[in-house]
């Protein structure tokens, strides 16, 4: 009787996670930006148990390391610094992660909320912060990231074991100040915003777990409060000299 050998199916690799963000309307320096830190994530492989650090696979936001000036956010204001628009790189590989199943381990949120993600889904780092998860999944995982001048694209490959789903939910909104500053230029009584103000808001971000379809759980995993930007106003005091 001849014997038989039966070989186990090798797992499937797919793509088990992806995110896309728009930068295209950002300056020169911001795209630059970019596309470098998005092209050094490119092609990291996890495996089992393996921790990712952004700040290790990017390296230090500085003119010898190639990153330019743009935005940046500091103390809740925008500046101009170097590495301007690394943070939506990291955001970007953030929210794939999450979709993918795999656990983060180091995330912080900016001082104000950014455009490119809901709240409580962005990642800030910085020298002192750093965006870091752990493949928890069976088999070892790929990192993909492109940028085409227009969209920000992170994939991750591997063997899929759950279907993840973000959700953000803004349950606060924090109304922005209100600054009036004299304007010796300006007849008495005019006023003129010279900046916009923008809410704020408190929010918190959840994860939901589908299997064959069916929400079998959800889990918040951060609360984050965004501050509001002021809004300035230029009143006029100017008066008509009598005669």
């Amino acid at each position: 009787m001849q014997s038989e050998i039966a070989f186990a199916e090798a797992p499937c690799v797919k793509l088990i996670g992806h995110f896309t963000t728009y930068y295209g309307e950002s300056g020169e320096g911001r795209k630059s930006n970019v596309a470098l830190a998005a092209a050094r994530v490119d092609g990291t492989v996890l495996y089992p148990e393996e921790e990712f650090s952004f700040n290790d696979a990017v390296g230090r936001r500085t003119a010898a390391n190639g990153f330019k000036e743009a935005y940046i956010i500091v103390d809740g204001e925008f500046i101009e610094g170097i590495g301007g628009g690394v943070c939506q790189v990291s955001s970007t590989l953030y929210n794939c992660a999450l979709l993918a199943g795999l656990d983060v381990t180091c995330v912080r949120p900016h001082s104000l909320p950014v455009s490119y993600v809901a709240p409580s889904f962005d990642a800030m780092v910085s020298s002192a912060s750093d965006l870091r998860f752990v493949n928890t999944l069976s088999s070892p995982i790929t990192l993909r990231m492109s940028a085409d001048g227009k969209y920000l694209r992170a994939e991750i490959y591997g063997v899929e074991e759950v279907t993840v789903r973000r959700r953000s939910e803004t349950i606060e909104t924090l109304p922005y100040p209100t600054e009036y500053i004299d304007d010796p230029t300006a007849a008495l009584g005019e006023e003129k915003i010279d900046s916009y103000g923008k809410n704020g808001i408190k929010s918190e971000g959840w994860l939901d777990y589908f299997e064959d379809g069916k929400l079998v759980r959800s889990v918040l995993i951060r609360r984050d409060v965004y501050a509001p930007q002021k809004q300035v106003i230029l009143r006029g005091i100017k008066t008509e000299p009598t005669l």
